[in-house]
Formats: C-alpha cells, structure tokens, sequence
C-alpha cells in the first residue's frame, strides 16, 4: 500500500470492525495494523477483510492481521477449494430457502454473492421451478457462478432476489404508474387544446 491509501484502509478496517460490534480501533492499534499490512496493495486488503467477514468459521471473530494476511498468502488452489467449500454451503441455504420460502415469497441471503448467483442463474422462480434432477445440474453452475462472483467487488453485484409475489406487484406498481403517465398525458393534450 502507498500513504495515500491509508485512509481507505482505516476506513476498512474501521468498517469491519463496526461490523462486529467491537470498541473502535484506537490510533496505535491502527498503526500496527498498517505496518503489518503495508507490504500487500490496498485492493487485495479490502478482498482479503471481506473473505475474512464472510468466512462461516473464522468470519465469527473479529480479524487479527494475520487472519488477513492469511487469505492474502493462501496458496491460489486452497483459495479456491475454499471458496468452492463456501458456494456448497450456500447451496444448502438456497436449498433449504426453496422448501421454506418457496416461489412465491421472496427469500433473504446473509451472504450477498449467493443472492447475485441466483439472479445470474435465471432468477428464484426459475430455480424454485426446478425439478430435484434439475437442481442437482444446477448446483454445479451457482458453484461456478459464485467463484466467478466471489472475484467481484460487492457493490457491482447484482443483490435483489424477488419471488414471485414481488414480481407481480412490480409488474402492477409498472402498470399504474404507466396509466398514471398515459393519464397525464391526456390531461396536458386536453388544456392544450383549450
């Protein structure tokens, strides 16, 4: 990292901290923590925290420097396994959701990536309509879908999953406000004519 990032890392690590509901993190502790750090580029850090925060074992705790510098040095292969090991679990999530909440009611993911995966996968009524067969096959692709998205900054993923009942009332939420424009319209042509 260079000097100038030094905001954005206090901001990150500020962050991930808040997260765990933990006393802020005083100015020598911040110190340390950006000399311990300062060798890998800002990027890979921030990566390296959300990994962290998102890992269901580890993820539990507050992060120690070398809980970062730990996803930082895992060897390309091992991150990767342990990605895959993380979409399998999420799988089970998504699973799960399908009994419980079904098509129609929109379910909630903890984890961002597992709702981008799904969208990229056609959407929850689409995979909810899928037979057990089907699922098996499909389980492949979110596995694949989620390493590819795991790779992607948070915030360009795409983050909403919506049921099939929440489809519906935007598609009738559309419709009104179509009719309310087509209404508008009218009014202004009408005082126009006048």
């Amino acid at each position: 990292m260079e000097n100038q990032d030094r905001t954005r890392f206090a901001s990150a690590i500020h962050g991930t901290f808040e997260i765990y509901s933990t006393k802020p993190v005083s100015e020598q502790l911040m110190d340390i923590w950006w000399a311990t750090l300062k060798p890998y580029p800002i990027a890979d850090v921030c990566r390296a925290l959300t990994k962290h925060i998102s890992d269901p074992e580890r993820g539990q705790f507050p992060p120690k420097p070398a809980d970062v510098i730990r996803f930082l040095t895992t060897g390309e292969k091992e991150q990767l396994e342990h990605i895959k090991s993380q979409a399998e679990m999420q799988w089970l999530n998504v699973t799960r959701a399908i009994a419980r909440v079904g098509t129609y009611r929109t379910p909630t993911f903890k984890d961002p990536i597992t709702a981008a995966s799904i969208n990229a996968l056609g959407g929850w009524p689409h995979i909810c309509a899928k037979t057990t067969q089907q699922l098996e096959f499909l389980q492949k692709q979110f596995v694949s879908t989620y390493v590819d998205f795991e790779k992607s900054p948070l915030e360009k993923l795409p983050g909403h999953i919506a049921g099939l009942e929440d489809i519906q009332r935007a598609k009738a939420d559309k419709k009104s406000s179509f009719a309310a424009l087509e209404k508008g319209i009218e009014d202004f042509r009408a005082r126009e004519q006048v």
